[in-house]
């Protein structure tokens, strides 16, 4: 499960925080979205959907420092 930010016209999802639990074999994101503070199960169509992980990469310095 991992957190991510939601965006998908259909229902005007644009940024909204969830959940994503799984993608199905079927073509859909299988979500957990708050709406009006209670918690909603909702597939998502994948071609009508965007999905960005809440958790920024951490980009590694490549350089290595050698003592001298």
């Amino acid at each position: 499960m991992e957190k991510v930010f939601i965006y998908n016209e259909i229902l005007g999802l644009k940024g909204s925080q969830g959940v994503l639990q799984s993608v199905n074999e079927k073509g859909y994101y299988d979500t957990i979205i708050k709406i009006k503070e209670k918690r909603h199960r909702i597939l998502l169509p994948i071609s009508h959907t965007v999905i960005i992980f809440s958790e920024p990469i951490i980009e590694r310095d490549q350089t290595i420092e050698i003592e001298k």
